[in-house]
């Protein structure tokens, strides 16, 4: 078994005979074409090389490139490289939106280069663009497979668990101001609610689109808060909410902005990843809300994936296997991503967060909901942004 480096030392004498007839260093060779070639997801799933078997054939490969959303893969690529001398990784840091493109433009155009992706899992639009046309494949090695908590190892890989949530600012809140969510279309919270655009985040989306679902929740809570029934109207409950709540809202680019926002007392009230609560550490001014009716948030889910037809197929794995935190989750490469606000994606591995997701007023996105309707969801979105 590996940690930081490969312990068997007669495996690391025939390994590193291969090291020295490579180009020194991260220079790429340029393989054939042959070494290439498109792979099945049972191929994947049923191929259980050995780590040092892998490890060997991924010496021979050129360096592995990664799509991912998230900067804390950088952190992955440092372990992977130290675990796996000769082995080098380039990290492509993308938005969702950008990701899904450029995987999809390279596949199409049979110049992809990439070998691995990390993604949002959550709002459709990974799903049916790359898992459901498999332009990429899922992977688990064998001896992790059945550490994965259920629902995590399917036709996506689903390797961490966070959440789009309301929090708000604890620098002017001592507790959660608000208990029900028809409290936030409220008139003094005018301007100062701030979340992103779910016409450009994958994340808000989902959470504002599965709200739609969840009809007769939104009337209850309706009914709690204000003492009397949703009356019929044009609109639906979940459009008066969403529409009240835009009423009030700065919207943003992304969740970094919600942060700030909530820091330095230009909002009360936000809607952005859970992960953000790491900041609480270096001093920030945020605090999730758990409970709230009739929901808080959504849940996210990051997929990692193998890109279909990676020429690194084996550094590809090792990759996966690395992120995945070795067989018995306590590699450092999973490390970076079990922070506060996140839960894990393996049995053995705790959750990053202090509060279980079950003690959570959390939805679960049905992606297939959101992908049918998503035609609906977008032209309600873009009414609402009109007067912003």
């Amino acid at each position: 078994m590996m940690r930081r480096k490969l312990k068997n030392k007669a495996a690391v004498a025939g390994i590193l005979a291969l090291i020295m007839i490579m180009t020194a260093g991260c220079e790429s060779h340029i393989p054939s074409a042959s070494q290439g070639g498109k792979e099945s997801s049972a191929s994947l799933m049923e191929d259980d090389l050995s780590e040092e078997e892998l490890y060997e054939k991924a010496l021979q490969e050129d360096v592995l490139t990664v799509y991912t959303v998230t900067t804390r893969a950088t952190v992955t690529k440092e372990v992977f490289e130290a675990t796996y001398p000769g082995l080098c990784v380039e990290i492509r840091d993308l938005r969702s939106p950008d990701l899904i493109d450029a995987v999809r433009s390279g596949y199409e155009s049979g110049s992809s280069d990439c070998d691995v992706v990390i993604c949002n899992d959550n709002s459709g639009d990974f799903k049916s663009t790359l898992v459901d046309t498999g332009i990429v494949l899922p992977y688990v090695p064998g001896d992790i497979r059945g550490k994965m908590k259920e629902g995590h190892v399917g036709e996506s890989i689903s390797f961490l668990d966070e959440a789009e949530i309301v929090f708000y600012n604890s620098g002017k809140y001592d507790s959660q101001p608000i208990k029900n969510i028809w409290e936030m279309t409220e008139d003094e919270y005018k301007g100062r609610i701030y979340f992103p655009n779910p016409l450009r985040s994958f994340s808000t989306f989902a959470f504002v689109g599965s709200s739609f679902e969840h009809e007769d929740e939104i009337r209850s809570a309706y009914r709690d808060y204000y003492g009397k029934e949703f009356e019929p109207s044009d609109q639906s409950a979940a459009e008066a909410l969403w529409s009240g709540i835009a009423r009030n809202t700065v919207f943003t680019n992304s969740s970094d902005e919600v942060l700030e926002a909530l820091n330095t007392d230009a909002a009360d009230l936000g809607i952005m990843v859970s992960s953000k609560l790491r900041f609480r550490d270096v001093g920030y001014n945020v605090a999730p809300i758990y409970k709230l009716e009739p929901f808080c948030g959504s849940r996210t889910s990051y997929a990692v994936m193998i890109g279909s037809g990676s020429r690194n197929i084996n550094s590809a794995r090792l990759f996966v296997r690395c992120l995945l935190g070795g067989e018995d989750g306590t590699g450092e490469g999973y490390s970076p991503f079990c922070t506060a606000g996140t839960w894990s994606a393996r049995t053995d591995v705790a959750d990053g967060n202090e509060v279980p997701i079950d003690d959570t007023d959390l939805m679960i996105p049905d992606q297939d909901y959101l992908i049918e309707n998503r035609e609906y969801l977008e032209k309600f979105w873009a009414d609402c942004l009109k007067d912003h």
